[in-house]
């Protein structure tokens, strides 16, 4: 009966922001179609969607980077617009990027004050009160990150801490989560959901993004499902199912979207042994087969991503043996890699997987002449 009681005024509740029949289109694309969403105080809201179902743009709608061409955007009731960024924030609307948007040449706490800097007498910033006030947001974050330092010398999972630090800078009523979980430990992981649970009893309304239904159903309350650009249906998680929620995703059965598959796993194509390097990893060593799927698991700091880029040519190794199809191959380089047949997605794509300064096509250009392709 209490739950009931609970439920009933968890519905009952009004919006603090809404979404109402909001359209916008590009050239030859219409990326939202009348769209609807509704973000309560005190709540999760789980925006679910394939790629390309709209997510991302409704962020940016929401946080003033991009202006719909049609609809209402609603605040407590009234109708508004956000011209800018700087407008968003002002309503108390900020966000955690999946793709951290950081300076690497600035200290930690300069970035989390980055446009809002604490100020004392003439105007001058105060630098004392910004690195004690980013020690405080830091730590009821649980980062153990020195604000002095320079964002540089961090790895990428404390620079998406940091990032999460900057949202929460400003004093909030909406705070959107796109895909905050990406680059977090399991421990992160955790702490960031004791986050959850805090912003939740302050009464803000909290926008998730993510693909990870565990993570859905562990922490929403809400949930809004999006797919091609269209709204398909929203409600309370405690009355949907991860199946049911798929089928709203991709218009179709589970059944049909992850169909039973056989896996016929041929020669072995790739064999390495005893991968050494005098301070990220040691005696790394596996076999991979044609038609395998093959995962490394790690905490952060484990060594992952700095033995993927000593395979990749990008480190080197103190030691160890590459075998393809069989026989022994030198890779000092990407280029030799890539003539070998091995290629990388890196994990942190914006500045490792792109050379941002060439037009999109570009990219592939270059790395086809790196690999005489």
């Amino acid at each position: 009966m209490l739950m009931q009681i609970q439920t009933e005024a968890v519905t009952q509740t009004a919006p603090i922001l809404a979404l109402d029949g909001i359209t916008k289109t590009f050239p030859g694309v219409k990326a939202l179609d009348g769209v609807s969403l509704r973000l309560f105080p005190g709540q999760v809201t789980a925006l679910v969607g394939e790629n390309g179902a709209g997510k991302s743009t409704v962020v940016k709608t929401l946080t003033g980077i991009y202006q719909p061409d049609g609809g209402e955007i609603l605040v407590d009731g009234t109708a508004t617009r956000f011209p800018s960024a700087q407008h968003a924030a002002d309503a108390g609307i900020t966000a955690i990027h999946q793709e951290t948007v950081l300076f690497d040449e600035l200290s930690v706490a300069e970035n989390i004050f980055l446009g809002h800097a604490p100020r004392g007498k003439f105007g001058l910033i105060d630098w004392k009160t910004m690195q004690r006030r980013a020690t405080e947001i830091l730590t009821s974050i649980g980062a153990e990150i020195d604000p002095t330092h320079r964002l540089r010398d961090l790895g990428i999972a404390n620079k998406h801490l940091v990032a999460i630090a900057r949202a929460l800078s400003i004093d909030a009523r909406v705070v959107i989560m796109d895909e905050p979980t990406a680059a977090l430990s399991h421990k992160e992981i955790q702490e960031l959901y004791e986050l959850v649970e805090t912003l939740k009893a302050q009464g803000k309304a909290i926008l998730f993004i993510s693909h990870k239904f565990d993570e859905i159903f562990r922490i929403a309350d809400r949930y809004t499902v999006f797919r091609d650009g269209q709204f398909v249906g929203d409600g309370m998680i405690s009355d949907v199912t991860e199946a049911e929620l798929v089928k709203m995703m991709v218009g179709r059965d589970v059944s049909q979207v992850f169909p039973q598959r056989e896996s016929h796993l041929g020669d072995e194509v790739l064999q390495v042994v005893g991968y050494d390097h005098p301070t990220e990893f040691a005696d790394i060593g596996f076999t991979l087969r044609r038609g395998e799927i093959l995962g490394f698991y790690g905490l952060v700091g484990a060594g992952r991503s700095e033995f993927m880029q000593a395979l990749f040519g990008i480190t080197r190794p103190s030691k160890g043996v590459t075998k393809i199809d069989g026989s022994i191959r030198i890779i000092r380089s990407p280029a030799d890699a890539i003539g070998n047949g091995v290629v990388y997605v890196p994990e942190d794509r914006g500045k490792q997987g792109a050379i941002t300064a060439l037009p999109s096509a570009g990219t592939p250009c270059a790395m086809c002449e790196q690999g005489k392709a």
